[in-house]
């Protein structure tokens, strides 16, 4: 994982502990909570776009192949006995 994507995960996460504390308060202050919200589902969204960036490399990235391609099972040299 890429070190941006762990500090915004890590400030989502303190973001998510704040709204919830805020929510259980016995008097919420809707607009800091409407704010840390609108920060919350901006977060989100870099971690979502980082996420599926990561997924198109790994799915675009060369892939290595054998040399020696085996037809079979048995066409392997562990299991013919020569090569």
């Amino acid at each position: 994982m890429s070190r941006r994507f762990l500090v915004l995960l890590e400030r989502a996460t303190r973001i998510r502990e704040m709204i919830d504390r805020e929510q259980k308060a016995h008097a919420p202050n809707t607009i800091r909570l409407m704010r840390m919200k609108q920060l919350y589902l901006l977060l989100s969204r870099s971690l979502r776009s980082l996420t599926e960036k990561r997924i198109v490399a790994m799915a675009s990235a060369p892939r290595l192949r054998p040399e020696v391609v085996f037809h079979n099972v048995r066409s392997a040299p562990a299991l013919s006995g020569h090569w």
